[in-house]
């Protein structure tokens, strides 16, 4: 028995006639007597009584139809009830955004989440790249963007876009000035401040340099995007980073920077969530509306 045959049963009772309750139904006449037949059979007992003027339910069909009619009730509540969730999504989403993508990211997509679907309680969390793929993982952020190029385990992805990598110094360095590009070899010979592994700009160079057979100097490991571009600002070091990230922030003014070459380094961004992790009907908008913020500004030059 399901829920289509105790609709059936209820439109005969409804009716009164079988004829009558299969030409409102859309169901051929046979096949309803068939159903009501079987229905009967699972109950082990008669449900109508056919009388020369239709047909009327026994006491057992009067207590089925009581029952079957709360269920129905219940069922059409239930999909009217998940069909809400999906046209007005609410509850948590967290979406993970690296710093050095915060500024032209985090405030975007709080006002147009607020402004689309005011029910969704918002948490973005801002931190190195190598985090995010952490805390998507383990399901504190429902998505993140992240950066890389190898396969990603347990992550379902999509390509943002790319960056070329330049080394970034201070803006009054006599190596860099007069320049339009840099060797890597010649970038991997200076003393470079960078973050930790697993980050992203950090698994970037070394990868390059494994492929270039070489070795990076690292002179600082700094978990910290602004801090890194003031030590490098005070002559501390070089860094290597994106053009778009280096001309932004508080040191930005005191940096300059050349596309590194020989070989060109790029950086992919990758919009991140959990694979096999069903998102909720808040995150999979949240999904949406960051989708399209990324579209924008890939489209009229954003990330430069």
């Amino acid at each position: 028995m399901d829920v289509r045959q105790l609709r059936y049963f209820l439109g005969i009772v409804e009716h009164g006639s079988i004829s009558r309750a299969a030409e409102t139904l859309r169901v051929a006449q046979p096949a309803l007597s068939l159903h009501l037949k079987r229905m009967e059979e699972d109950f082990g007992c008669q449900l109508v009584l056919r009388t020369a003027r239709g047909v009327v339910p026994t006491e057992s069909g009067r207590r089925l139809a009581q029952r079957a009619a709360a269920l129905i009730g219940q069922m059409d509540g239930l999909r009217d009830e998940v069909r809400a969730v999906e046209a007005v999504p609410a509850g948590p989403a967290t979406v993970g955004i690296p710093t050095s993508l915060g500024p032209v990211l985090t405030v975007p997509l709080a006002l147009a989440v607020r402004r689309t679907h005011p029910q969704i309680r918002l948490r973005v969390v801002e931190g190195l790249s190598g985090h995010m793929l952490e805390w998507v993982l383990s399901g504190q952020l429902d998505l993140a963007l992240v950066f890389g190029t190898k396969e990603m385990g347990g992550l379902e992805t999509e390509l943002v876009a790319r960056e070329r990598l330049h080394l970034v110094g201070p803006a009054d360095d006599p190596l860099l000035r007069g320049r339009n590009a840099i060797p890597f070899a010649e970038a991997l010979s200076l003393p470079l401040i960078l973050p930790g592994r697993p980050h992203g700009v950090r698994e970037e160079v070394e990868h390059a340099a494994l492929l270039a057979r070489a070795s990076v100097t690292v002179a600082l490991e700094i978990d910290a995007l602004e801090q890194i571009k003031a030590l490098v600002a005070e002559g501390c070091g070089y860094t290597v980073l994106s053009d778009r990230v280096a001309r932004h922030g508080a040191a930005a003014e005191r940096l300059t920077g050349l596309p590194i070459v020989d070989p060109q380094i790029d950086r992919t961004i990758l919009l991140a969530h959990a694979a096999g992790r069903p998102m909720s009907a808040a995150a999979r908008a949240t999904h949406g509306i960051l989708s399209g913020i990324l579209a924008g500004l890939t489209q009229d030059g954003g990330w430069r």
